[in-house]
């Protein structure tokens, strides 16, 4: 990733989470009623993608071509990478659910109504769009940047970091214990494709990885 493509990167990240919310919350009202909360999901989710692919194309590109050089190698590490995934994420879930047996996933559960009325939207936002916005920033930005100094400062930015993202929308509402276990349940995922994205040296590993845990997920909902 170029320097140029970095500080864009960084700085559409900060409005991504902290300025682009607030400029939504704006909008609502003026938005027509008929709309519903798929509808809405979905365009954040492709003005996510549009912009991530805009600012990273040349960053995208030479990932493209590194991933074509080794398809073998990168199939074998999207398979370990998905299967470290899932027993790692049994293994917490069962912790979790020990420390707090009425536990359950927020946004799983919001993203599971959706499907129920938006099928194709969500699936096509969380299996196609998703993957590839939320890897460039997390995988690609965060801990490919930071890995240049610190391999171990890398990893644990980038998981905190994924993991926090995720449960922002719940500060004020769930209790700090609720809040813990939520970040801890994204661990699993912040881990493995942080591997998958070192070990393969592409970007499109994660995002395969990624893409295959949402659509396995949207498959349970549905």
């Amino acid at each position: 990733m170029t320097r140029k493509e970095a500080y864009y990167g960084f700085v559409y990240l900060i409005v991504q989470f902290f300025l682009l919310p607030p400029v939504i919350s704006l909008i609502l009202p003026f938005l027509p009623e008929n709309i519903n909360d798929a509808q809405l999901n979905f365009a954040y989710y492709l003005l996510n993608f549009i912009a991530i692919t805009v600012i990273l194309r040349k960053f995208l590109w030479q990932n493209l071509d590194r991933m074509s050089m080794y398809p073998g190698y990168l199939f074998r590490v999207v398979l370990l990478g998905l299967a470290r995934y899932i027993v790692l994420n049994t293994l917490v879930g069962a912790l979790l659910l020990r420390l707090d047996p009425s536990y359950f996933n927020a946004n799983d559960s919001a993203i599971a109504e959706m499907v129920q009325s938006e099928l194709t939207l969500i699936a096509a936002g969380t299996i196609l769009l998703v993957p590839l916005a939320e890897e460039c920033m997390f995988r690609g930005l965060i801990f490919g940047n930071l890995r240049k100094y610190n391999r171990i400062l890398a990893y644990l930015v980038s998981i905190t970091v994924f993991s926090v993202i995720h449960i922002t929308g719940y500060l004020g509402v769930y209790t700090p214990m609720q809040l813990l276990i939520s970040f801890l349940s994204y661990l699993p995922a912040g881990l493995c494709l942080a591997w998958a994205y070192e070990k393969a040296d592409t970007i499109f590993a994660p995002i395969l990885i990624h893409a295959a845990v949402n659509a396995i997920a949207i498959y349970g909902m549905r």
